[in-house]
């Protein structure tokens, strides 16, 4: 009988170290190397969903020369945390922006670019409820942040 218990308290340590991977449903962007090009100066659409399997999803942007770089983001639902951060090529972070939940309108993060090359963007829900979201990455001094229709 102990042996019965043993081998059930055994199987439930086992069964709650195996913890469910955050990005099973990320759908091909949820690793910097899978990062989907966006064009510079055009609002582009997300979806997050960190309780569904979706936390994370990354984009790269092409800079050429040294510049300003701008990374917007919206979220739809206010009861969703999103943090936006910028790495160089190398996977270095150069600057990050957190959206809390209950914040509403857009956030922006803005890094100088050293060197023209690829720029990475990673947007990563902390909590809260699912969400959609637009990002847009502008260059130069420049960014009015007019929010996009979808």
């Amino acid at each position: 009988m102990a042996r019965v218990f043993l081998i059930m308290a055994a199987l439930m340590v086992a069964a709650t170290a195996c913890g469910g991977d955050p990005e099973e449903n990320s759908g091909g962007d949820a690793y910097r190397n899978e990062a989907q090009v966006m064009p510079l100066g055009e609002w582009v659409a997300g979806d997050l969903d960190a309780d569904g399997g979706d936390r994370t999803d990354w984009k790269a942007i092409e800079v050429d020369g040294s510049r300003k770089i701008n990374v917007e983001l919206n979220a739809d639902e206010k009861g969703a945390a999103v943090d936006v951060r910028v790495y160089d090529r190398y996977g270095y972070p150069l600057g990050s922006v957190a959206r809390p939940a209950g914040a509403e309108g857009p956030v922006k993060v803005t890094i100088k670019a050293k060197r023209d090359g690829r720029y990475f963007i990673m947007i990563q829900q902390k909590s809260g409820v699912a969400t959609a979201y637009s990002l847009r990455a502008t260059v130069g001094d420049n960014s009015d942040v007019p929010t996009p229709d979808f």
